[in-house]
């Protein structure tokens, strides 16, 4: 996991709120430690998630046009294979599910980031690619083909990433007994019901066409601050 030092959105230095997350976090976990030692991290990921999701950085992630375009692309390449099927969606790139491997998943997200860069400039953020791909693999090789369960897993693995990015330092420091796959399996659950609580209705209104992508986007913002 790669750590980082200082993150720009809009033009705007986010070294210094990058650091002070980190510090609280730090704080918040050597505080809950010191009153209770034998504390679980499953009872302290979710302190600590909510945290980094008060963040100026987490706020800046879910406003950066990255997140928008590759939302919207995911989105739509999902309206498609709902509405074609996911069989005929996946023989639009000369694949039959039965034969599909990862790689041969790898080959269509990169097909689709082309259409998406083609139509709306390159990727900056390695953050958010990475929570596309990951959420793309997962919707394909599952033969998922419904959008708003892409939105879903998509908010799940950026906040999931993000979380990671702010904490996972920390954690393994103080849960250094605990496996890295107990610490993200927590992470996860938590990114999973938070989504599920605070933006699976507004993905639902999107899904039905009550609001556009745009608007999602806007709404998303709006639960992180609150």
């Amino acid at each position: 996991m790669v750590y980082l030092e200082q993150i720009t959105f809009g033009g705007v230095c986010m070294g210094s709120s990058v650091r002070k997350t980190s510090d609280k976090i730090k704080k918040l976990l050597k505080d809950t430690i010191d009153v209770n030692p034998s504390i679980e991290c499953k009872e302290v990921i979710p302190q600590i998630a909510l945290e980094t999701l008060r963040s100026k950085k987490t706020k800046g992630y879910f406003a950066d046009k990255d997140f928008a375009v590759l939302a919207g692309g995911g989105f739509a390449c999902f309206k498609k294979a709902k509405e074609i099927g996911i069989d005929k969606f996946l023989q639009e790139y000369n694949i039959q599910y039965e034969k599909l491997t990862v790689i041969e998943v790898q080959k269509i997200i990169e097909s689709i980031l082309d259409n998406i860069v083609d139509e709306d400039g390159e990727i900056d953020s390695v953050l958010i690619l990475a929570a596309f791909k990951s959420a793309m693999t997962s919707m394909i090789l599952n033969k998922f083909e419904d959008p708003a369960e892409f939105l879903n897993v998509f908010c799940e693995k950026f906040i999931s990433m993000i979380i990671r990015e702010d904490a996972n330092e920390a954690l393994i420091s103080m849960f250094k007994d605990t496996s890295a796959e107990i610490l993200n399996n927590n992470i996860e659950k938590f990114s999973k019901n938070y989504v599920k609580k605070n933006f699976s209705e507004i993905i639902i209104k999107c899904n039905s066409g009550d609001i556009q992508i745009n608007e999602l986007i806007q709404k998303l913002q709006d639960v992180l601050k609150e």
